[in-house]
């Protein structure tokens, strides 16, 4: 029982990051590179369930560290369905990692008992909530018509150059549709866009600036998609998001954009 309080008055918390060397060797793949960190996404109540009965196991992302040249803006606040990148404090120091949402790994929970977390480095909470959500998303998440993703592949090399080059602070792409069902040739989509971020954002000048470059770039892009018709493109701060549009509209995760799939249009 002493094992077993002390792990509910422990900092393991999910967003924290486990020493390698409390994992036995073998129970992480060798990619998982001393340099890398392994992220907790297992939920606070199950780190620290006094049964590991009922909780034999914890979940953990391998990070990998990145240059700043390897920025991706595409990647932060969870645009991106399969990659996520989030700068950790380690010391004085920002350093920028990604984690592949595919290098997650079970871990026997008993190993919390025989360490603590790495106090050298720390994520902000608001980064542990856009990555549980994230790793959620994996999971759950609408799908767009098939004919409209084709008809909207003309346009993803723009999109995606201007995402990767300003678009940061986008939080989150609502798109609407007039249908979602397949269409024909000759039948349009009509699309409303929605590019949201956060309340500082539309209270910074040059920021705000950015992001509605951001949405006018990719307004005129899409104009130019056949069988597209564009009927609304705005910029919305999360305060000023209705619930309407939450029910009513399609998070676009740019699927067709990963980057693992745009070595061919380098």
């Amino acid at each position: 029982m002493a094992s077993e309080s002390a792990l509910l008055q422990s900092e393991w918390r999910q967003g924290v990051v486990l020493p390698h060397e409390l994992v036995s060797e073998g129970a992480l793949p060798k990619s998982a590179t001393t340099d890398s960190k392994l992220v907790v996404i297992s939920h606070d109540c199950d780190l620290v369930n006094p049964s590991f009965e009922i909780e034999p196991y914890f979940e953990v992302f391998v990070a990998r560290p990145k240059t700043n040249k390897e920025r991706d803006s595409r990647l932060f606040n969870g645009k991106s369905p399969r990659k996520l990148q989030f700068f950790a404090q380690e010391g004085a120091a920002r350093q920028l990692y990604e984690i592949d949402v595919n290098e997650k790994y079970r871990l026997d929970r008993k190993i919390l008992q025989s360490g603590t977390r790495d106090t050298t480095i720390s994520i902000r909470r608001e980064d542990v909530l856009i990555l549980a959500k994230w790793a959620m998303r994996r999971y759950h998440r609408p799908s767009l018509p098939s004919a409209l993703q084709d008809r909207l592949s003309p346009a993803a090399k723009g999109i995606r150059k201007k995402m990767e080059k300003d678009g940061e602070d986008v939080k989150v792409v609502y798109i609407g549709l007039n249908t979602p069902k397949e269409l024909a040739p000759e039948e349009p989509y009509s699309i409303v866009l929605r590019l949201v971020v956060a309340p500082d954002v539309c209270e910074d000048d040059d920021k705000e600036k950015r992001v509605i470059g951001v949405v006018s770039e990719i307004r005129k892009l899409l104009s130019q998609c056949s069988g597209i018709s564009v009927e609304d493109a705005d910029l919305v701060s999360e305060a000023e998001l209705t619930v309407y549009e939450v029910n009513h509209l399609v998070r676009w995760d740019f699927d067709y954009l990963s980057p693992g799939e745009e070595n061919s249009e380098a």
